[in-house]
C-alpha cells in the first residue's frame, strides 16, 4: 500500500541517517583524541588540532564510500579485512604524499624504528575508519569484541594523555616530550590490531561487511 511504503522508506531514511552520523561522530571522535596529542599538546597548537580534523572528516566521508563499495563485492572476514587495509593505506597515501612523512624522507633513524612508526600510522588510519565500524555492528558475534576494545582504546588513550601531560609539565626537553606522547600513541593503535584480528575471525566467511538492522553510513 501507497501509505505503508511511505512509512517503511521514512523509517529506513531515519536509520540511514542515524547510522552515518554515529559512524561519522566515532571516527572523528578517535581521529581528535590522537591529534590533541600531537596537536593540542606536543606542538601547543589547538588551533591546529581543530584544523585538522576537516582532513578527517573529509577521510571519513571516503572511508565510508569504500566501505559500502567493498560490502556489495565482498563478504566475511576478507572483506572486513580489505576495508582496514584500504583505509590504512590511503592513511599511509595522506601522510606520506600530502603531509610529506614518508619513510624516505627519515634518513636517520633506525630502519626499525621507521617501520614501526609507519605500522602505526597505518593502525591509526585503520582504527579511524574500522573503529566505528566495529563499534557499530550489531552482530551478537560482535558484542565481547566491541566492549573489549573499548575498554582497552579507553584505558590506552588514558595513560597516553597521562604520559603526554607528564612530559609537558614537568618542562622536559622536545625529544623527551616527543617520546612521551608519539610513543605511547604508536603503542596504542598497533595494540588494536589484537581486537582486529579477533573481529575479522567473528566474521567468518559469508557475514556481510554491514550486517543487518543498521544501514550503510
Amino acid at each position: 500500500m501507497p501509505g505503508e511504503s511511505q512509512v517503511a522508506l521514512g523509517v529506513i531514511n531515519r536509520m540511514f541517517q542515524t547510522s552515518a552520523k554515529k559512524f561519522f561522530l566515532c571516527g572523528l571522535m578517535i581521529a581528535a583524541l590522537e591529534e590533541f596529542i600531537t596537536q593540542g599538546l606536543l606542538k601547543g597548537s589547538c588551533v591546529l588540532w581543530v584544523f585538522t580534523l576537516i582532513p578527517f572528516a573529509l577521510f571519513l566521508v571516503l572511508a565510508s564510500y569504500v566501505r559500502t563499495m567493498i560490502h556489495r563485492r565482498a563478504m566475511g572476514w576478507r572483506a572486513a579485512a580489505l576495508y582496514y587495509v584500504v583505509t590504512g593505506l590511503i592513511g599511509l597515501a595522506v601522510e606520506w604524499f600530502v603531509i610529506g612523512l614518508s619513510p624516505w624522507s627519515d634518513k636517520t633513524s633506525p630502519r626499525l624504528l621507521v617501520v614501526v612508526f609507519h605500522a602505526g600510522m597505518f593502525s591509526f588510519w585503520g582504527t579511524v575508519a574500522l573503529g566505528p565500524h566495529l563499534l557499530l555492528d550489531c552482530r551478537p558475534e560482535a558484542a565481547k569484541i566491541k566492549r573489549s576494545f573499548a575498554v582497552a582504546f579507553a584505558a590506552m588513550m588514558a595513560l597516553t594523555y597521562v604520559a603526554a601531560f607528564a612530559a609537558k609539565m614537568s618542562g622536559a626537553d622536545k625529544d623527551v616530550q616527543f617520546l612521551a606522547t608519539i610513543g605511547p600513541v604508536i603503542v596504542t593503535f598497533l595494540t588494536m590490531n589484537v581486537f582486529y584480528v579477533w573481529y575479522f575471525r567473528s566474521c567468518g566467511q559469508g557475514a556481510p561487511l554491514v550486517t543487518s538492522g543498521r544501514t550503510i553510513a
